[in-house]
Parts: structure tokens; C-alpha cells; sequence
């Protein structure tokens, strides 16, 4: 058996962890108007808590959030009293996380239903093109500020790729989140860590492109050209790594950590072979920053827990069910 032969280590990003100072406005975003449900709340002990995220030894109140009951591509939300720094939504040419993406079936109903709402986006719907080979990807992208400096992109797509929520619920507006994306400077090392050789991800494709479309959605300076990278396993959420060939802005990753921060602050990743994952972490560039526990709490249940910094230093809280 060869390396791109074995069973993959992990199945996509479980979850997209969200810093929040109040659980309430989003609750009123997710749940009220994107009709998200409450999986679990309660606490991470901060015996577990302290050690995972560096968060100290207080338990951590947290909430997980889920379209149609689907156990991937969820949102786990985490308060954090004492944030590291205001929250502040990333600009896509920012090195760390940007955007947490879901489809929605009609975009420009979505659009006009929250300007009716008095809830601006920050882009209207936009259509652009990216090259894939010998053929053109058409997509459709509206982004909406969220609470805590949260970015949810929007996209409409040409081509539905399979979702829980939807297979469970094909009325829905909307899914669960269906991408995560980053901004790295090294993006050949990140690929490598979450791909074949790593913990085991497809890269559907790795193009560079450059569209005025998707300037006007990602706020770019006219004619940047962007290298996309799109990783996927069996299930959501997939992961968009991009890197452009222009000055970066901020760096954003010392103050995007879980349980410290507010805003898209890291991964959740749920796998099959926690030691087995955490080797791959090491051989692909990784670091290992927590090392395992036994936890039992609303966003992972009874499970095995870890915490990783990929090779460009994204957060990423691996977990092993126990059964």
C-alpha cells in the first residue's frame, strides 16, 4: 500500500471554532435567521480547557451549532471573557483565517432578506470565474459580517457538492458551513500537511487565478492573482488555502487562538486514529501543542483530545471519539 492508498486520518473539518464575548447575537444570526440548532452547551473543564488552548484554569462555556443535525461542518462557539485583542474581522490578504463559507440556495433572496432586516453584507452577490484545467468554474459569492468580527461568505454554486443538510433537509436555505478558509504565506506546506501525505485530504484542485469578480468580492487590489487551493475529504467542511501574490497585510495568527480570541479562531478535526494523526502533524511540519487527553463535553463528547499549530500556525483541536 502506498501513502495515497491508505485510509484517510481525517474525514474534513468538523467544526469552525468562533471566538464569542455573548453567546446571544449569534444565536440570533446562526440559529434565528440560518436556522442552526443548539447540538450541546455546557463547559469544557478547565482541566481539559487549560492545557488545549492555553486558556487557564477556568472551565470554558461553549456551544455547538448545527444545520439539520449534521455532525460535520459545524460551528462550535467558545466565550472568551478576557479576548487577547479586539474583535476585528480579517481582510483576505490578512495571513491567518479568514471567512467560514455555507451554500445558499438563493443568494440574492438571502441578500435582500437581511438588507430587509436592517443586517448589511459587506459584498452583494458577485459572480466570477476561476480556470480549472481546461474549464471554468463559475461561482457566485456575497459576504456578511457576523458578530465578534466573524466573516461568513456566502456562495451560491454552480454545481451543488453534497452536503448533510441538505441530503437530511433539501428545502433548507441554508447548509452547513461548506469551507473554511486561510491566507498563508507558505501554502505548499500547508497542502502537504492536510493532503494525501498528510492527514489524508484530496486537493480537488490547486489553481492560480485571477478574476475582477472575485477582486470585488475579496476586496483585492485590481488584477491580484491568487492561489487557490481546494482540499476535501468525505465529509464538510472543505478547506480553501489561498495565497496571493501581492503584499500580505496582517498577520493575524498570534491573536487567532481558541478559547483566547474572538472570531474564526481555529478548527475542530474529528479523526480516526488520534496517535496516528498526531505523527502526520510532526512529519508534515506541524507542532503538536497539546498532547492527548480524555474529555467529556458538549463539542466533542467522550473523546480523546489534542491541539496542533499547522505548518503556516493555524489552530487545530484534534479528536478521537471514545465511544
Amino acid at each position: 500500500m502506498t501513502e495515497n492508498d491508505r485510509e484517510p486520518l481525517v474525514e474534513g473539518i468538523t467544526a469552525a471554532i468562533v471566538g464569542v464575548t455573548d453567546f446571544g447575537p449569534h444565536l440570533e444570526l446562526f440559529r434565528d435567521v440560518l436556522g442552526y440548532g443548539v447540538a450541546g452547551e455546557g463547559v469544557v473543564p478547565g482541566s481539559v480547557a487549560g492545557p488545549l488552548w492555553g486558556s487557564g484554569p477556568a472551565d470554558v462555556e461553549v456551544m455547538a451549532l448545527a444545520a439539520a443535525g449534521a455532525g460535520t461542518g459545524r460551528i462550535h462557539l467558545v466565550r472568551v471573557p478576557e479576548p487577547l485583542a479586539p474583535a476585528q474581522p480579517p481582510h483576505n490578504l490578512d495571513v491567518g483565517l479568514v471567512g467560514i463559507d455555507m451554500y445558499a440556495r438563493d443568494i440574492e433572496a438571502a441578500h435582500a432578506g437581511f438588507a430587509a432586516s436592517g443586517r448589511a453584507w459587506t459584498t452583494a452577490p458577485t459572480t466570477y470565474g476561476v480556470s480549472v484545467g481546461d474549464r471554468e468554474v463559475q461561482v457566485t459569492q456575497g459576504v456578511c459580517p457576523a458578530p465578534d468580527g466573524t466573516v461568513v461568505v456566502f456562495v451560491q454554486p454552480a454545481a451543488v457538492r453534497g452536503t448533510e443538510a441538505w441530503a437530511a433537509d433539501p428545502a433548507r436555505p441554508y447548509t452547513e458551513l461548506t469551507s473554511v478558509v486561510c491566507h498563508v504565506s507558505d501554502p505548499d506546506s500547508e497542502v502537504a500537511f492536510w493532503g494525501p501525505d498528510g492527514l489524508g485530504m484530496a486537493v480537488w484542485y490547486d489553481v492560480v487565478f485571477s478574476a475582477p469578480g472575485f477582486d470585488e468580492v475579496a476586496g483585492l487590489p485590481p488584477g491580484t492573482e491568487m492561489r487557490l487551493a481546494f482540499l476535501a475529504g468525505e465529509k464538510t467542511a472543505r478547506i480553501e488555502v489561498t495565497s496571493a501574490a501581492t503584499e500580505h497585510r496582517v498577520d493575524r495568527r498570534a491573536t487567532q487562538r481558541p478559547a483566547r480570541s474572538l472570531g474564526h479562531t481555529g478548527w475542530s478535526v474529528r479523526t480516526r486514529d488520534l496517535e496516528a494523526a498526531l505523527e502526520s502533524v510532526r512529519a508534515t511540519g506541524g507542532t503538536v501543542t497539546a498532547s492527548p487527553a480524555e474529555t467529556d463535553d458538549p463539542l466533542h463528547g467522550r473523546a480523546l483530545v489534542a491541539a496542533a499549530d499547522t505548518p503556516n500556525g493555524i489552530s487545530v483541536t484534534l479528536w478521537q471519539p471514545r465511544g
